[in-house]
Order: structure tokens, then sequence, then C-alpha cells
């Protein structure tokens, strides 16, 4: 079996990384830096439990297809939902964030999504609670 990156990453790794605090666009969110391990200059924290958002505005993809995104996250205690969107509809609901135990030990969930080839719009919103705090993002093709 032959493996062909399909999203334009770079020396064609099969995953491409997107950071929470930079090239997004945040609504009722914040970028910080207050808990230590993340990746990048810091992370984002959902400030509303409704409607608070995080955006990645410009995802490409080479090949139209359902993709996994794993999703670096915080949570102290309990669990955290949110929606998720791609290109303006919405894809998941209430997707559940478990504890990672500290708000500064990071846990991975992945999901998948939908996908057009050339650049895609990926957003995250609260549905109830203020969500996880979000480090990055890694999309991939599914196998």
């Amino acid at each position: 079996m032959t493996f062909t990156a399909d999203l334009g990453s770079v020396s064609g790794s099969e995953s491409t990384a997107y950071e929470a605090e930079s090239g997004t666009t945040l609504t009722d969110a914040v970028v910080e830096s207050l808990y230590s391990g993340y990746s990048g200059t810091g992370y984002v924290n959902f400030s509303a439990d409704s409607n608070s958002a995080i955006q990645w505005n410009s995802i490409y993809c080479a090949v139209t297809g359902t993709k996994n995104i794993k999703i670096r996250y915080g949570l102290e205690s309990g669990t955290r939902n949110l929606d998720i969107y791609v290109n303006g509809t919405k894809v998941l609901s209430n997707v559940p964030f478990s504890a990672t135990g500290a708000w500064g030990t990071w846990g991975e969930k992945t999901i998948q999504v939908p996908m057009n080839s050339g650049n895609n719009i990926v957003k995250m919103v609260t549905t109830g609670t203020e969500g996880p705090n979000i480090d990055k993002i890694e999309v991939s093709a599914q196998y």
C-alpha cells in the first residue's frame, strides 16, 4: 500500500498541524499562556457558555473526503461539549470532551469531518459550557 499525503503537508508528513492561537478568528475567546505544556505560543480559552468560538480560516486539503481532526485540549474536570462546523455547516453536535485531570495536562480527541478540496473553514462553538482549552488541531486523511 502506498501512502500519499492529501493535505499539502510539509515533507509528505501524514498530518498538518494548525495552532489555535494563530491564523484563527476568535469569538468570545482569548489566547492565554497561563498553563504550561502547550505548543506554539499559547492556547485558546473559551469565554462564554454558548456561541463562544474558534475558527480556523484556511485548512487546505488536496482531495475532497472525510478527514480526521485530532484536537489537543486541556480540561481540569467534568465534560464539556462543542459543536463542529465545516465551511459554515454544522457537521457534529455536542461533541464531548472529557477531563484531562488538570488545565496543564493535555489530552487528544479525534473526530471525523467532511472537507472539500482547497481551503476549508473549521469552527468549534460552545454549547452550554465554556468548552476545553484548545491548543491545536492536526488534520489528516481518514484511513
